[in-house]
């Protein structure tokens, strides 16, 4: 049985996390490898430009991310209804998403001059590119989402290396050929949508859970009850806005609290912004893998939570993978910080060299942050929304009060982003003790039928 367990474990890490945290690393390389390109053929204040508009892009796309969330919790609720109502509700999404989207360029494009002169950002329609490329976003994670709920986790890796690899060959080729920052910003947004096309073509092809496929059909395995259409539909309505807002005022803060010390920097000292931005982009090693790993994490948390156990094993799982490289790469950035710079950004970027170790702790605990924000998503405990809204906007005032200066900036970060892990640690501890507590029998005797139909049996414990 102990044999079994082990391999079924390693199993488990091997299609989830490791799969996943893989396809992040390769798709940083992307990442990395395009930012050499971009810090060579770009000036400094060039290149400073691309990454400014990146976080911008990296702020919007939150929205994205919460719909995933929300995608992801209503697919697992759907497991008995019918395939054509399992359907129903994607397709009519996906509509919508398309609307969106277009209407999202209309307002990009005409509001973009006067962010541009608020930011102090000479390229106003690169901004525009960055909200765009953020309305395609939501459409590719529609379909991830659908891909996690279904476990899909390797068809899910696949998607991220190709939309690294789309995102790598547009904007290299576009920016490369005089097109510059505008250039880099289409790129983004024609690779999106080559993602979106393919994590759709993949999610068509992915049975839902308790459903078996069949020659050219996919059947449900055992019986299931035929719900009414405009219930299901009202309540899919219903279920998707409250998922996502909550999801929203979670991933909006981290969204912010990864980007904003970049734009900061932009704006009280612009000269430094490109060394700032070299360090910036080294340093975010941990968070992209931790982006990836955290589709894992959401799922599982969110299934388990649906059967009524936690997703511990799971989140300690992710928590490995994402500070064993971040504590890596700031060891790396002690001893050789100044040469790792000069080899990935060329000589003209390693001013601020002395910083990357500094930041780079501080992005390992923002991806630790983002575990726990995935884990208590997926769990269903909202009160992550509020430790969360205190940390980032004092996280603000803080890197405004460094003044653009590197290293305070980057102290600043470390601070701040290490007392926002700790919080939201403790809200996950908690949140585990809690469900120790619901595990012994007496208190599941007692709690055999919940006060609140659909809240979990933990959620009822923490209550009391």
């Amino acid at each position: 049985m102990a044999v079994a367990a082990r391999r079924e474990l390693v199993a488990e890490l091997l299609r989830g996390p490791v799969a996943l945290a893989a396809a992040g690393a390769v798709a940083n390389f992307f990442n990395l490898v395009m930012n050499l390109v971009l810090a060579r053929v770009l000036s400094t204040r060039g290149y400073g430009a691309v990454v400014e508009q990146t976080n911008i892009y990296m702020v919007l796309s939150v929205v994205g991310l919460a719909v995933l969330n929300a995608v992801v919790h209503r697919d697992l609720g759907q497991l008995d209804n019918t395939r054509s109502l399992r359907w129903g509700w994607i397709r009519k999404l996906r509509n919508v998403i398309g609307f969106s989207t277009v209407g999202a360029a209309v307002v990009a494009i005409a509001v973009c001059k006067p962010v541009a002169v608020l930011l102090s950002y000479p390229h106003p329609f690169a901004i525009a590119e960055a909200a765009i490329a953020a309305s395609v976003w939501v459409g590719v994670c529609v379909e991830r989402g659908l891909l996690q709920a279904r476990r899909n986790y390797l068809g899910l890796a696949r998607n991220v290396i190709l939309e690294a690899a789309f995102r790598f060959v547009g904007i290299v080729v576009l920016a490369a050929v005089g097109l510059g920052v505008n250039g880099a910003g289409l790129g983004l947004v024609l690779g999106l949508a080559l993602a979106g096309e393919f994590a759709r073509w993949t999610a068509a092809r992915t049975p839902s859970p308790g459903w078996a496929t069949g020659g050219d059909q996919t059947v449900p395995a055992a019986p299931r009850p035929a719900l009414a259409a405009p219930a299901v539909t009202r309540r899919t309505r219903e279920v998707l806005i409250a998922d996502t807002s909550v999801a929203l005022a979670t991933l909006a803060p981290l969204a912010v609290l990864q980007n904003i010390d970049v734009v900061i920097v932009g704006w009280r000292n612009p000269e430094g912004v490109g060394g700032y931005a070299a360090i910036s982009t080294a340093s975010k090693i941990p968070v992209f893998i931790g982006l990836a790993v955290a589709n894992y994490l959401l799922a599982e948390a969110a299934r388990r939570r649906q059967a009524g156990e936690s997703a511990g094993r799971a989140l300690a799982m992710a928590l490995s993978i994402v500070v064993a490289p971040g504590l890596l790469l700031a060891g790396a950035g002690v001893v050789a910080g100044h040469g790792i710079l000069a080899v990935l950004f060329g000589p003209k970027l390693t001013a601020a060299a002395p910083a990357l170790p500094v930041l780079a702790l501080a992005m390992t605990a923002l991806s630790v942050t983002l575990m726990f924000a995935s884990y208590l998503l997926g769990a269903g405990y909202r009160k992550v929304v509020w430790v969360l809204a205190v940390c980032t906007p004092l996280t603000i005032v803080v890197l405004t009060l460094a003044d653009g200066a590197i290293m305070r900036t980057a102290v600043a970060g470390l601070v701040c982003q290490t007392l926002a892990a700790m919080l939201t640690g403790a809200l996950v501890v908690r949140l585990l003790h809690a469900g120790r507590v619901a595990s012994r029998p007496a208190v599941r005797a007692e709690l055999a039928v919940p006060a609140q139909p659909g809240v979990p049996v933990v959620q009822e414990v923490m209550s009391r």
